[in-house]
């Protein structure tokens, strides 16, 4: 028999193969899930989500941060009217459009 002729063969054994060798692997980092869920699987606990993901720690936001931020934003909203002031006057002077471009 020759290799060509059994190409469907080949084919099929090399899928095979490559299906065995990715179910093997772990498929995702171990970096996930929490050391509690695999202590809790491995000595028989019940949990009710087996690969529980970590949640990221709660941030605190109390009322002088709150100000600092509304602040910060509404510098950034004021720096941003000035600018685009400029950009319709520099329009204007160039003899450009100042309309808004239809995208």
């Amino acid at each position: 028999m020759s290799l060509f002729k059994n190409w469907k063969l080949i084919v099929a054994t090399m899928t095979v193969a490559m299906f065995t060798a990715c179910a093997g692997s772990n498929g995702g980092s171990d970096e996930e899930y929490d050391d509690d869920d695999v202590a809790a699987e491995t000595s028989g606990g019940a949990k009710t989500s087996a690969k529980k993901k970590k949640e990221p720690p709660k941030e605190v936001i109390d009322e002088n941060k709150l100000k600092k931020t509304e602040q910060e934003a509404t510098a950034i909203n004021e720096d941003n009217h000035k600018l685009r002031k400029e950009i319709f006057d520099a329009k204007n002077k160039l003899g450009m459009s100042t309309a808004e471009d239809a995208e």
